[in-house]
């Protein structure tokens, strides 16, 4: 992608900065109506270089729950870049031997709190980006927490449920989340777990009962029992066992701290270990552990940051084309 002359964006806002002994900002809005996404592309003067870096974010207007991504072009090589926000650390790549461009993928949480947020980028040279992002809040739905018959037969309530989590599986699956595997084994753009894609149960929502309550960090998809199940990007799995509450699940890692997570399978196609590859069946869903129905649970972590998995895809599909 060209980002300077002829990219196409979809949020409605164009800032471009040049940042040096003058300073030049021009705005190009959108007659449509536009979301709280916009993009940006910024350049930083670097006298060292014939052309200064660009500096690409997909979205400056952001909500709990989101990815964004930022890209770097240079003509020279950077032998690193370094950055936060506020202070937690990005985590950028580069997938070309020239290092001349780098990309940070990044998530949102849930319980980020509102506000501006200040986004600084280290080059060499004592040379620094800053711009700001705004994270607003986002509406999360309550719905009611109900336990399937199985789980009420084994003594399950909704308490014991959320200590299962806490105590339990939550732990469990952190310490997976905790390696983050400095390479990348993803091509590019992710794909869908399923061929049809129907939201049954919203990410982000709020399951309670009484003073219980669980967050949804995943999407619910419409599966009927033994419904292929596709990796969606090339990988290694991490982790394919059963679980009272995730039921079966499989995690696979896609390298640079993200993982994508499947559980109340009915089958596994791949064991710990096994090299996956996009596309490829990783499994059957099912209605294993806490299920009320069959269902795909689909989730994406990002460098240990549950985010929107489908806002996810659409991103790296936009983004990676």
């Amino acid at each position: 992608m060209n980002l300077i002359k002829k990219v196409n964006f979809f949020g409605g806002l164009v800032i471009v900065i040049i940042i040096g002994s003058f300073f030049v900002e021009v705005l190009r809005e959108s007659k449509k109506e536009t979301t709280y996404q916009k993009e940006s592309v910024f350049r930083l003067e670097q006298k060292e270089m014939n052309v200064a870096p660009e500096v690409y974010i997909s979205s400056i207007l952001l909500k709990q729950g989101d990815v964004f991504l930022i890209k770097i072009k240079s003509e020279s090589p950077l032998i690193e870049v370094n950055g936060s926000l506020n202070s937690q650390d990005l985590h950028f790549f580069s997938w070309e031997e020239t290092k001349k461009e780098w990309i940070a993928i990044e998530g949102v949480s849930v319980k980020e709190n509102p506000g501006i947020y200040n986004l600084s980028i280290d080059f060499p040279n004592n040379q620094v980006f800053k711009k700001e992002l705004n994270i607003s809040e986002r509406k999360f739905p309550i719905e009611s927490f109900l336990v399937s018959e199985s789980l009420k037969k084994e003594g399950y309530t909704q308490q014991k449920i959320v200590e299962e989590i806490v105590q339990k599986e939550r732990l469990i699956l952190e310490k997976i989340f905790e390696v983050s595997t400095e390479k990348s084994y993803f091509d590019k753009s992710f794909i869908y777990p399923l061929k049809n894609i129907t939201v049954t149960g919203a990410f982000g929502s709020i399951r309670k009962s009484g003073d219980s309550a669980i967050q949804h960090l995943g999407v619910d998809l419409k599966a009927n029992t033994g419904t292929a199940v596709y990796a969606i990007n090339n990988g290694v799995a991490r982790f394919s066992q059963d679980s009272k509450i995730n039921g079966k699940t499989l995690i696979i890692d896609h390298g640079y701290g993200i993982f994508s997570l499947y559980c109340h399978l009915n089958e596994f196609k791949v064991t710990e270990g096994e090299e996956v590859t996009k596309g490829q069946i990783i499994g059957f869903s099912g209605n294993s552990g806490y299920s009320l129905a069959p269902h795909l649970h689909f989730a994406v972590k990002i460098n240990k940051t549950s985010v929107d998995p489908l806002k996810f895809i659409e991103l790296t599909q936009k983004e990676f084309r």
